[in-house]
C-alpha cells in the first residue's frame, strides 16, 4: 500500500480541483457581466439598457451555475462522493 495513493485523498483533491475550477468560472462570469453591461462613462444612476443587460446577464449567470451544480452532483455520485460536499455557500 505504500506506493498506491489514498483513494479519499485523491477524492479530496478532486472534489477541491472542481471548487477552484467553479470559483474561477464565476469570477470570470462576474468580470464579463461587468464588462458587458457598464461603459466608460460613470453615471450616478443606473440607465434601464444597462440593468436589462445586468438582469440578463445573472439570469444566465444563475442557469450556468444550476447546470454546474448539478453536473458536480452528478459526478459526485458516480464517484462515490456525497454530492453535499459541492454545496455552494452563499
Amino acid at each position: 500500500m505504500a506506493g498506491q495513493p489514498d483513494p479519499v485523498l485523491q477524492q479530496f483533491i478532486e472534489a477541491e480541483t472542481q471548487r477552484q475550477r467553479f470559483q474561477v468560472m464565476v469570477s470570470a462570469l462576474n468580470d464579463k457581466c461587468w464588462d458587458l453591461c457598464f461603459d466608460s462613462k460613470p453615471s450616478t444612476r443606473l440607465e434601464s439598457k444597462t440593468e436589462n443587460c445586468l438582469k440578463n446577464c445573472v439570469d444566465r449567470f444563475i442557469d450556468t451555475t444550476n447546470f454546474m451544480v448539478n453536473r458536480l452532483e452528478k459526478t459526485a455520485l458516480s464517484s462515490g462522493l456525497a454530492p453535499s460536499e459541492f454545496e455552494v455557500d452563499n
